[in-house]
């Protein structure tokens, strides 16, 4: 597995006890996981915990956990016959009224991919910390994309405003690209962020875990946009450029947020990795 560190922290042997700790403890309010955003949902609320972009309703189910813990997940589905949505392919959820602009938030995300995925050299993007936009398209400051047998970290930001004499674009957007594994069919890939986010240079910080593994950390380094709003996550289906395939499915779980106080094993025993994806 890839790993991309600009900073090696080395945990002393009283911060490694009170991990161990952590990962053993309940789930609790003091644990500032917000569950008033995000988190599981139903057939009867999901419409009120999550905004859904697809083209079709029916593009959009709870499930069982194909995997076997009997938890509910979503089942998302894009055709190459669906209508684009907000110039795509895609059928996402992502929390209503969801949005930091600028200081720690964390998050979980976690996809599974069936027996039938089909490997191809297509990008599929299946979750996002994007950021909001009115006027000024950039791409997220956080993405996980499959893209033939591999899974990819890319990251985007910048430190122009969206107006002024140079303006933020696309073009002038930084960019990293990481590999972070091989795509194995029928597990769960569990990922939780914990994010500082800033658009400001030498300020801000990111720390990427993969199913109890930390793949990414930057600190001191700004990694999102002055944005509108502010940022927010996002998982399902995504495909930017043309579908060249009939049919995409993904597993998803639902997206879990947290406040500063949070930590990963609280974060990684919220989804379906549960307590096999500890802290790292």
């Amino acid at each position: 597995m890839g790993v991309n560190r600009k900073r090696e922290v080395k945990l002393g042997i009283s911060v490694l006890a009170c991990w161990i700790v952590l990962a053993c403890m309940p789930v609790t309010a003091s644990s500032q996981v917000d569950r008033t955003r995000a988190g599981p949902a139903n057939s009867g609320n999901i419409t009120q915990r999550y905004t859904i972009n697809t083209a079709e309703p029916g593009n959009v189910e709870l499930v069982t956990d194909p995997a076997g813990s009997g938890r509910t997940v979503v089942r998302v589905r894009v055709r190459d016959t669906d209508r684009k949505v907000v110039g795509g392919s895609r059928t996402e959820i992502s929390p209503i009224r969801e949005y930091v602009r600028e200081g720690i938030r964390w998050y979980a995300i976690s996809v599974y991919f069936p027996s039938d995925w089909q490997f191809h050299p297509t990008p599929t993007v299946v979750g996002q910390l994007h950021t909001s936009q009115k006027t000024t398209v950039v791409p997220p400051p956080v993405s996980f994309v499959a893209r033939d047998r591999n899974l990819y970290l890319e990251l985007h930001f910048n430190h122009r405003r969206i107006d002024g004499a140079d303006p933020v674009t696309k073009q002038n957007s930084a960019r990293q690209l990481i590999r972070l594994d091989a795509i194995r069919t029928e597990q769960w890939y569990c990922f939780v962020v914990r994010a500082d986010w800033s658009f400001t240079p030498g300020k801000g910080a990111l720390w990427i875990w993969l199913n109890g593994d930390k793949v990414y950390e930057a600190i001191n380094s700004h990694n999102a946009y002055v944005t509108w709003l502010g940022n927010y996550p996002k998982t399902g289906l995504y495909l930017p450029g043309k579908m060249t395939i009939p049919e995409r499915i993904l597993f998803t779980d639902f997206i879990h947020v947290g406040g500063a106080k949070t930590n990963v094993a609280t974060m990684s025993a919220l989804t379906p990795c549960g307590e096999a994806a500890g802290p790292k």
